[in-house]
Protein backbone atom coordinates (compact mmCIF):
# COMPACT_ATOMS: atom_id res chain seq x y z
CA UNK A 1 0.00 0.00 0.00
CA UNK A 2 1.42 3.30 -1.07
CA UNK A 3 1.47 5.84 1.78
CA UNK A 4 0.60 9.46 1.17
CA UNK A 5 3.56 11.68 2.24
CA UNK A 6 1.05 13.92 4.00
CA UNK A 7 0.41 11.06 6.44
CA UNK A 8 4.03 11.37 7.63
CA UNK A 9 3.59 15.11 8.05
CA UNK A 10 0.29 14.64 9.92
CA UNK A 11 1.80 11.98 12.18
CA UNK A 12 4.76 14.23 12.96
CA UNK A 13 2.52 17.21 13.71
CA UNK A 14 0.30 15.17 16.02
CA UNK A 15 3.26 13.76 18.00
CA UNK A 16 4.77 17.25 18.27
CA UNK A 17 1.39 18.45 19.53
CA UNK A 18 1.33 15.56 22.03
CA UNK A 19 4.77 16.53 23.33
CA UNK A 20 3.72 20.20 23.70
CA UNK A 21 0.57 19.31 25.59
CA UNK A 22 2.51 16.99 27.91
CA UNK A 23 4.82 19.88 28.83
CA UNK A 24 1.87 22.24 29.27
CA UNK A 25 -0.10 19.80 31.45
CA UNK A 26 2.98 19.11 33.55
CA UNK A 27 3.37 22.85 34.10
CA UNK A 28 -0.33 23.18 35.04
CA UNK A 29 0.03 20.31 37.50
CA UNK A 30 3.05 21.82 39.20
CA UNK A 31 1.66 25.40 39.40
CA UNK A 32 -1.89 24.53 40.40
CA UNK A 33 -1.36 24.67 44.18
CA UNK A 34 0.62 27.91 44.11
CA UNK A 35 -1.84 29.69 41.84
CA UNK A 36 -4.83 28.42 43.84
CA UNK A 37 -3.28 29.98 46.95
CA UNK A 38 -3.23 33.32 45.15
CA UNK A 39 -6.83 33.09 43.98
CA UNK A 40 -9.34 30.19 44.09
CA UNK A 41 -10.82 31.40 40.80
CA UNK A 42 -7.43 31.16 39.11
CA UNK A 43 -7.07 27.61 40.46
CA UNK A 44 -10.51 26.67 39.17
CA UNK A 45 -9.79 28.11 35.73
CA UNK A 46 -6.53 26.17 35.73
CA UNK A 47 -8.48 22.93 36.34
CA UNK A 48 -10.78 23.78 33.42
CA UNK A 49 -7.82 24.46 31.14
CA UNK A 50 -6.14 21.24 32.38
CA UNK A 51 -9.22 19.16 31.50
CA UNK A 52 -9.48 20.77 28.08
CA UNK A 53 -5.77 20.18 27.54
CA UNK A 54 -6.08 16.54 28.62
CA UNK A 55 -8.94 16.12 26.12
CA UNK A 56 -6.80 17.63 23.36
CA UNK A 57 -3.88 15.38 24.37
CA UNK A 58 -5.95 12.17 24.23
CA UNK A 59 -7.49 13.21 20.92
CA UNK A 60 -4.00 13.93 19.57
CA UNK A 61 -2.79 10.50 20.77
CA UNK A 62 -5.70 8.87 18.93
CA UNK A 63 -5.05 10.62 15.60
CA UNK A 64 -1.27 10.49 16.02
CA UNK A 65 -1.44 6.70 16.46
CA UNK A 66 -3.83 6.42 13.50
CA UNK A 67 -1.58 8.37 11.12
CA UNK A 68 1.61 6.71 12.40
CA UNK A 69 0.09 3.23 11.92
CA UNK A 70 -0.97 4.26 8.42
CA UNK A 71 2.63 5.08 7.54
CA UNK A 72 3.78 1.68 8.81
CA UNK A 73 6.07 3.06 11.47
CA UNK A 74 4.06 1.09 14.05
CA UNK A 75 2.00 -2.11 13.54
CA UNK A 76 -0.53 -1.48 10.78
CA UNK A 77 -3.32 -3.38 12.57
CA UNK A 78 -3.71 -0.33 14.79
CA UNK A 79 -4.70 1.65 11.70
CA UNK A 80 -7.31 -0.94 10.77
CA UNK A 81 -8.53 -1.10 14.40
CA UNK A 82 -8.86 2.63 14.86
CA UNK A 83 -10.54 2.97 11.48
CA UNK A 84 -13.49 0.83 12.58
CA UNK A 85 -16.68 2.90 13.04
CA UNK A 86 -17.00 1.99 16.72
CA UNK A 87 -13.55 3.38 17.48
CA UNK A 88 -14.03 6.45 15.34
CA UNK A 89 -16.47 7.61 18.02
CA UNK A 90 -13.70 7.64 20.66
CA UNK A 91 -12.63 11.28 20.06
CA UNK A 92 -16.27 12.39 20.16
CA UNK A 93 -16.83 10.53 23.43
CA UNK A 94 -13.65 12.09 24.86
CA UNK A 95 -14.90 15.56 23.89
CA UNK A 96 -18.28 14.86 25.51
CA UNK A 97 -16.72 13.54 28.74
CA UNK A 98 -14.35 16.52 28.92
CA UNK A 99 -17.23 18.96 28.38
CA UNK A 100 -19.30 17.29 31.13
CA UNK A 101 -16.34 17.38 33.52
CA UNK A 102 -15.72 21.05 32.73
CA UNK A 103 -19.40 21.85 33.35
CA UNK A 104 -19.19 19.96 36.66
CA UNK A 105 -16.13 21.97 37.72
CA UNK A 106 -17.82 25.22 36.78
CA UNK A 107 -20.95 24.36 38.72
CA UNK A 108 -19.16 23.03 41.82
CA UNK A 109 -16.24 25.43 42.02
CA UNK A 110 -16.33 28.32 39.55
CA UNK A 111 -19.66 29.87 40.49
CA UNK A 112 -19.13 29.50 44.29
CA UNK A 113 -15.62 30.92 43.85
CA UNK A 114 -17.05 33.76 41.76
CA UNK A 115 -19.60 34.57 44.45
CA UNK A 116 -16.88 34.45 47.12
CA UNK A 117 -14.64 36.67 44.99
CA UNK A 118 -17.42 39.22 44.51
CA UNK A 119 -18.05 39.19 48.26
CA UNK A 120 -14.33 39.72 48.92
CA UNK A 121 -14.30 42.56 46.40
CA UNK A 122 -17.30 44.18 48.07
CA UNK A 123 -15.64 43.74 51.45
CA UNK A 124 -12.45 45.28 50.07
CA UNK A 125 -14.39 48.23 48.71
CA UNK A 126 -16.17 48.57 52.07
CA UNK A 127 -12.85 48.48 53.94
CA UNK A 128 -11.45 51.05 51.53
CA UNK A 129 -14.48 53.27 52.10
CA UNK A 130 -14.08 52.85 55.88
CA UNK A 131 -10.38 53.63 55.58
CA UNK A 132 -11.18 56.72 53.51
CA UNK A 133 -13.76 57.80 56.09
CA UNK A 134 -11.27 57.23 58.91
CA UNK A 135 -8.69 59.25 56.97
CA UNK A 136 -11.17 62.08 56.46
CA UNK A 137 -12.13 61.99 60.15
CA UNK A 138 -8.47 62.01 61.15
CA UNK A 139 -7.83 64.94 58.85
CA UNK A 140 -10.88 66.74 60.24
CA UNK A 141 -9.70 66.00 63.78
CA UNK A 142 -6.28 67.40 62.89
CA UNK A 143 -7.87 70.55 61.50
CA UNK A 144 -10.14 70.81 64.56
CA UNK A 145 -7.14 70.39 66.86
CA UNK A 146 -5.27 73.14 65.05
CA UNK A 147 -8.36 75.38 65.15
CA UNK A 148 -8.89 74.57 68.83
CA UNK A 149 -5.27 75.36 69.69
CA UNK A 150 -5.54 78.68 67.88
CA UNK A 151 -8.87 79.44 69.57
CA UNK A 152 -7.65 78.62 73.08
CA UNK A 153 -4.44 80.59 72.65
CA UNK A 154 -6.39 83.53 71.21
CA UNK A 155 -9.09 83.47 73.91
CA UNK A 156 -6.64 83.09 76.77
CA UNK A 157 -4.60 85.99 75.47
CA UNK A 158 -7.38 88.45 76.32
CA UNK A 159 -7.42 87.90 80.11
CA UNK A 160 -3.66 87.45 80.14
CA UNK A 161 -3.28 90.82 78.42
CA UNK A 162 -5.52 92.46 81.03
CA UNK A 163 -3.35 90.99 83.81
CA UNK A 164 -0.12 92.25 82.25
CA UNK A 165 -1.58 95.63 81.37
CA UNK A 166 -2.97 96.10 84.88
CA UNK A 167 0.31 95.22 86.55
CA UNK A 168 2.35 97.40 84.19
CA UNK A 169 0.00 100.32 84.81
CA UNK A 170 0.32 99.86 88.59
CA UNK A 171 4.07 100.33 88.19
CA UNK A 172 3.50 103.63 86.41
CA UNK A 173 0.73 105.29 88.43
CA UNK A 174 2.94 106.06 91.36
CA UNK A 175 1.35 106.44 94.77
CA UNK A 176 -2.28 107.06 93.76
CA UNK A 177 -4.15 104.44 95.84
CA UNK A 178 -7.40 104.70 93.88
CA UNK A 179 -5.75 104.05 90.53
CA UNK A 180 -3.62 101.27 91.95
CA UNK A 181 -6.68 99.57 93.39
CA UNK A 182 -8.58 99.92 90.12
CA UNK A 183 -5.86 98.37 87.98
CA UNK A 184 -5.05 95.64 90.50
CA UNK A 185 -8.75 94.73 90.51
CA UNK A 186 -8.71 94.60 86.68
CA UNK A 187 -5.66 92.35 86.76
CA UNK A 188 -7.34 90.05 89.28
CA UNK A 189 -10.45 89.83 87.09
CA UNK A 190 -8.29 88.81 84.11
CA UNK A 191 -6.36 86.31 86.22
CA UNK A 192 -9.59 84.75 87.48
CA UNK A 193 -10.90 84.44 83.93
CA UNK A 194 -7.70 82.73 82.85
CA UNK A 195 -7.78 80.44 85.87
CA UNK A 196 -11.39 79.52 85.12
CA UNK A 197 -10.51 78.53 81.56
CA UNK A 198 -7.61 76.36 82.72
CA UNK A 199 -9.75 74.74 85.43
CA UNK A 200 -12.46 73.95 82.89
CA UNK A 201 -9.96 72.28 80.59
CA UNK A 202 -8.44 70.20 83.39
CA UNK A 203 -11.74 69.21 85.03
CA UNK A 204 -13.39 68.19 81.77
CA UNK A 205 -10.41 65.96 81.06
CA UNK A 206 -10.72 64.42 84.54
CA UNK A 207 -14.46 63.85 84.20
CA UNK A 208 -14.06 62.26 80.76
CA UNK A 209 -11.45 59.84 82.11
CA UNK A 210 -13.44 59.11 85.29
CA UNK A 211 -10.75 60.57 87.56
CA UNK A 212 -12.83 63.44 88.92
CA UNK A 213 -13.57 62.99 92.64
CA UNK A 214 -16.55 64.90 94.03
CA UNK A 215 -16.33 66.14 97.62
CA UNK A 216 -20.04 65.95 98.27
CA UNK A 217 -21.45 67.65 101.33
CA UNK A 218 -24.79 69.07 102.51
CA UNK A 219 -25.01 72.87 102.34
CA UNK A 220 -27.54 75.60 101.52
CA UNK A 221 -27.48 76.24 97.78
CA UNK A 222 -27.99 79.96 98.51
CA UNK A 223 -24.43 80.09 99.88
CA UNK A 224 -22.97 78.84 96.59
CA UNK A 225 -25.13 81.34 94.72
CA UNK A 226 -23.86 84.26 96.82
CA UNK A 227 -20.26 83.11 96.46
CA UNK A 228 -20.65 82.92 92.68
CA UNK A 229 -22.24 86.40 92.65
CA UNK A 230 -19.29 87.79 94.61
CA UNK A 231 -16.88 86.21 92.12
CA UNK A 232 -18.46 87.92 89.11
CA UNK A 233 -19.31 91.18 90.84
CA UNK A 234 -16.48 93.06 89.18
CA UNK A 235 -17.55 91.83 85.74
CA UNK A 236 -21.15 92.87 86.24
CA UNK A 237 -20.07 96.29 87.47
CA UNK A 238 -17.69 96.62 84.52
CA UNK A 239 -20.50 95.98 82.01
CA UNK A 240 -23.17 97.92 83.89
CA UNK A 241 -25.39 94.86 84.30
CA UNK A 242 -27.71 94.29 87.27
CA UNK A 243 -27.34 90.90 88.97
CA UNK A 244 -30.33 89.88 91.10
CA UNK A 245 -30.52 86.92 93.46
CA UNK A 246 -34.09 85.64 93.61
CA UNK A 247 -34.30 82.98 96.29
CA UNK A 248 -37.97 82.06 96.08
CA UNK A 249 -40.10 80.24 98.66
CA UNK A 250 -38.04 77.35 99.90
CA UNK A 251 -35.04 78.47 97.89
CA UNK A 252 -33.31 80.39 100.69
CA UNK A 253 -33.03 77.39 102.96
CA UNK A 254 -32.88 74.68 100.26
CA UNK A 255 -30.01 72.33 101.04
CA UNK A 256 -28.32 70.16 98.44
CA UNK A 257 -25.89 67.26 98.57
CA UNK A 258 -23.10 68.20 96.18
CA UNK A 259 -19.54 69.38 95.79
CA UNK A 260 -19.75 72.99 96.94
CA UNK A 261 -16.82 74.26 94.88
CA UNK A 262 -18.06 72.52 91.73
CA UNK A 263 -21.55 74.00 92.18
CA UNK A 264 -20.05 77.47 92.66
CA UNK A 265 -18.04 77.08 89.46
CA UNK A 266 -21.11 75.88 87.55
CA UNK A 267 -22.90 79.05 88.65
CA UNK A 268 -19.91 81.23 87.77
CA UNK A 269 -19.83 79.70 84.29
CA UNK A 270 -23.56 80.17 83.75
CA UNK A 271 -23.51 83.76 85.00
CA UNK A 272 -20.37 84.47 82.97
CA UNK A 273 -22.08 83.03 79.90
CA UNK A 274 -25.05 85.34 80.52
CA UNK A 275 -22.67 88.29 80.86
CA UNK A 276 -21.26 87.65 77.39
CA UNK A 277 -24.59 88.18 75.68
CA UNK A 278 -26.45 90.56 77.96
CA UNK A 279 -26.11 94.14 76.67
CA UNK A 280 -25.02 97.02 78.87
CA UNK A 281 -27.84 98.07 81.18
CA UNK A 282 -29.44 94.61 81.07
CA UNK A 283 -30.05 92.29 83.98
CA UNK A 284 -29.33 88.75 85.09
CA UNK A 285 -31.41 86.88 87.65
CA UNK A 286 -30.21 83.85 89.62
CA UNK A 287 -33.04 81.90 91.19
CA UNK A 288 -33.33 78.76 93.34
CA UNK A 289 -36.54 76.93 94.08
CA UNK A 290 -37.83 73.44 94.82
CA UNK A 291 -38.20 71.29 91.73
CA UNK A 292 -40.29 68.23 90.92
CA UNK A 293 -39.41 65.06 92.77
CA UNK A 294 -37.77 66.91 95.65
CA UNK A 295 -34.78 68.20 93.67
CA UNK A 296 -33.49 71.75 93.96
CA UNK A 297 -33.70 73.77 90.74
CA UNK A 298 -31.27 76.65 90.12
CA UNK A 299 -31.66 78.93 87.10
CA UNK A 300 -29.79 81.85 85.51
CA UNK A 301 -31.95 84.14 83.35
CA UNK A 302 -30.59 86.96 81.18
CA UNK A 303 -32.01 89.68 78.96
CA UNK A 304 -29.71 88.92 76.04
CA UNK A 305 -30.62 88.25 72.39
CA UNK A 306 -31.70 84.65 73.02
CA UNK A 307 -30.55 81.44 71.33
CA UNK A 308 -31.87 80.03 68.07
CA UNK A 309 -33.35 76.49 68.28
CA UNK A 310 -30.63 75.01 66.04
CA UNK A 311 -27.98 76.04 68.57
CA UNK A 312 -29.82 74.88 71.68
CA UNK A 313 -29.35 71.18 70.89
CA UNK A 314 -25.55 71.53 70.76
CA UNK A 315 -24.86 74.39 73.13
CA UNK A 316 -23.59 72.05 75.88
CA UNK A 317 -21.23 70.22 73.50
CA UNK A 318 -17.52 70.44 74.05
CA UNK A 319 -15.92 73.47 72.32
CA UNK A 320 -19.23 74.51 70.75
CA UNK A 321 -19.86 78.24 70.55
CA UNK A 322 -22.83 80.15 69.17
CA UNK A 323 -20.41 82.92 68.22
CA UNK A 324 -16.80 81.68 68.06
CA UNK A 325 -14.12 83.55 69.94
CA UNK A 326 -14.52 86.46 72.28
CA UNK A 327 -18.02 87.88 72.47
CA UNK A 328 -18.64 91.34 73.76
CA UNK A 329 -15.06 91.53 75.02
CA UNK A 330 -15.38 88.42 77.23
CA UNK A 331 -13.03 85.57 76.30
CA UNK A 332 -14.34 82.05 75.79
CA UNK A 333 -12.96 78.62 74.93
CA UNK A 334 -16.35 77.01 74.39
CA UNK A 335 -15.79 74.79 77.45
CA UNK A 336 -17.83 76.54 80.15
CA UNK A 337 -21.24 75.08 79.31
CA UNK A 338 -19.71 71.67 78.56
CA UNK A 339 -18.15 71.71 82.03
CA UNK A 340 -21.52 72.67 83.53
CA UNK A 341 -23.28 69.75 81.82
CA UNK A 342 -20.69 67.18 82.88
CA UNK A 343 -20.49 68.54 86.44
CA UNK A 344 -24.29 68.55 86.93
CA UNK A 345 -24.66 65.07 85.43
CA UNK A 346 -21.86 63.81 87.69
CA UNK A 347 -24.13 64.78 90.62
CA UNK A 348 -27.07 62.92 89.06
CA UNK A 349 -28.80 66.16 88.06
CA UNK A 350 -30.11 67.56 84.80
CA UNK A 351 -29.28 70.74 82.88
CA UNK A 352 -31.05 72.58 80.08
CA UNK A 353 -31.88 75.85 78.42
CA UNK A 354 -35.12 77.65 77.61
CA UNK A 355 -34.69 80.39 75.05
CA UNK A 356 -36.05 82.06 71.95
CA UNK A 357 -34.50 84.70 69.69
CA UNK A 358 -35.11 88.17 71.07
CA UNK A 359 -36.44 86.90 74.42
CA UNK A 360 -33.31 86.20 76.45
CA UNK A 361 -32.23 82.83 77.83
CA UNK A 362 -32.85 80.78 80.95
CA UNK A 363 -30.26 78.17 81.85
CA UNK A 364 -31.30 75.79 84.62
CA UNK A 365 -29.96 72.75 86.42
CA UNK A 366 -31.09 70.48 89.22
CA UNK A 367 -29.24 69.05 92.21
CA UNK A 368 -30.19 66.26 94.60
CA UNK A 369 -31.53 67.47 97.98
CA UNK A 370 -29.58 66.87 101.16
CA UNK A 371 -30.92 63.92 103.18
Amino acid sequence: MQVDPLSYVAAGLYWALILCWLVILLFYWREHRRLTALSPMVGTMLVVVFLDGARTLLESVYFGTWYTARTGLIPRFLYDLLSEPRYVLVPKVLNLLAALMIIGVLVRRWFPDLAAEMERQQRTEQLYAELQTAHDELQAAQESRDALTHMIVHDMRTPLTSVITGLQTVQQVGEDPALREEFVEGALVGANRLLGMVNNLLDISKMESGQMVLNQDAFPVSEAIREAADTVEALTREKGITLRLELGPGGEDARVCADREIVRRVLVNLIGNALKFTPEGGSIAVRSEPGPGGVVCVSVTDTGPGIAPEHQARIFDKFYQVQPGAVGGVASTGLGLSFCRMAVEAHGGRIGVDSAPGQGSRFWFTLPPAP
